[in-house]
């Protein structure tokens, strides 16, 4: 039997789409990238935006035809989004066969089983032995919940209370991808560096998971600025396999706003901090979320997040429009219009942009060690994409030349020692292109 699996939203839902893929595929079913192919098709939902949760609405709408079109098929809603409306998914789509809450996602197993015992027929399935999992990079989940009450934040409604793996449990899953081809871990969590098991605490964590034979290069996401103790940079710093990026969310640059989210930090705390982190490991590329037009945000609210976005001199940032979520303490406050939103959106991208371009055009002509990800896609270790005008196959390591910028990847040719392998395509490796 075949599944397809179609996942929304973040890097948690990714990894909660991949730990779900490793039951069915435990239970003898085979991933297929073609949902015609498929027996089950699982949709992962996100409603920290109402965007993402109406494409998955649409998606489960259109699953009433697919099912129609084959015998036993079936179709499982799992997710934040599904944890939220479960009993409207159920009752606007009564075709769906399960409907798993974010909150029950380590009980999938159990109830994949119960679905798979309760097929009308086996008539037309295919059946195949389990493949091995062999992506370079691989998340683990280290924790569940969060504990923090952002005002505009639905997470802690859907997903509950933080709830930590323990060391041992994450060990043993973090030697069980490096047997399936992985050499980068990214460990997960709703706020990552605040994970704890008895006496152990991030910091901790870290190490141990370095000291795991072949694993290669260490990230995690995402953390919070009150949890970047000095501890936790020390040792990102002193451990060679945790690599010099990271993804921090600041938000907004306003005090003001940061006291409306309920954030926990000042706008002095976190340049602070990230300067701290860059007198550690010299080198290190930032990256951050930020949410404009949040209710009350000024002009000046909204010009303070600028001129935050250009002191740090992010390497990339995730730009949101705020959102309201049905439930969230914002929930409650007057929205700006949308125009208004919109305006400040795009020109918050724009700067964004423009740093992420500047970045990555100081890149040209330096050398970078890439790991080879897919289809001659790799990434650095400050976690630049790059591409290989070469064929090289995932998991290797090699020496890159870059040789152009555009605002998003940076593209490269194979240097080895002193021979270079060039690009004979018919392009100019020099010009630094907008993209």
């Amino acid at each position: 039997m075949k599944y397809y699996v179609r996942t929304y939203g973040c890097q948690m839902n990714v990894a909660d789409s991949n730990e779900m893929s490793r039951h069915f595929k435990a239970k003898g079913l085979v991933e297929t990238q073609d949902e015609d192919e498929a027996s089950i098709f699982l949709v992962n939902t996100c409603t920290v935006r109402q965007h993402a949760e109406d494409r998955a609405l649409s998606e489960i709408g259109r699953l009433r035809r697919w099912k129609a079109r084959g015998t036993g098929r079936k179709v499982v809603v799992t997710g934040c989004a599904a944890e939220r409306t479960k009993e409207y998914l159920e009752d606007r789509f009564p075709f769906v066969d399960l409907v798993v809450g974010a909150k029950s996602i380590e009980d999938f197993g159990l109830l994949a089983e119960r679905l798979l015992d309760r097929r009308v027929t086996d008539e037309g399935l295919d059946y195949a032995v389990p493949t091995v999992d062999d992506k370079v990079s691989a998340f683990v989940t280290i924790m569940r919940g969060c504990n923090y009450s952002c005002t505009y934040c639905i997470v802690p409604s859907v997903r509950g209370r933080e709830i930590y793996h323990s060391t041992d449990q994450i060990l043993g899953e973090v030697r069980d991808r490096v047997v399936e081809g992985a050499r980068e871990i990214t460990l997960l969590g709703q706020t990552v560096n605040s994970y704890r098991s008895g006496p152990h605490r991030f910091a901790d964590l870290l190490a141990a998971v370095a000291n795991v034979d072949r694993v290669e290069r260490l990230r995690f996401i995402s953390p919070h600025p009150h949890y970047m103790t000095d501890r936790v940079i020390e040792t990102m710093a002193g451990v060679p396999q945790v690599c010099p990026s990271l993804h921090l969310p600041v938000q907004s640059g306003s005090n003001t706003m940061l006291r409306q989210m309920l954030r926990n930090y000042t706008r002095e705390q976190y340049v602070e901090l990230a300067a701290k982190m860059r007198r550690a490991m010299p080198g290190m590329t930032p990256s951050t979320d930020i949410i404009v037009g949040f209710p009350g945000e000024t002009e000046d609210d909204f010009r303070q997040t600028l001129s935050l976005i250009e002191e740090i001199e992010f390497d990339w940032g995730f730009i949101f429009k705020y959102s309201p979520r049905q439930g969230t303490a914002a929930a409650q406050l007057e929205c700006h219009s949308q125009e208004l939103i919109e305006e400040r959106h795009q020109e918050c991208l724009e700067l964004t942009d423009r740093i992420a371009l500047k970045k990555r055009s100081a890149l040209f002509g330096t050398h970078q060690d890439v790991l080879i990800e897919e289809d001659n896609f790799g990434r650095t270790r400050t976690n630049y994409k790059v591409h290989i005008s070469q064929d090289v196959a995932p998991g290797e390591e090699v020496r890159v030349r870059i040789t152009n910028a555009h605002r998003a990847t940076l593209e490269g040719v194979i240097d080895n020692g002193n021979v270079t392998f060039e690009n004979f395509r018919e392009k100019s490796t020099t010009a630094i292109n907008a993209g």
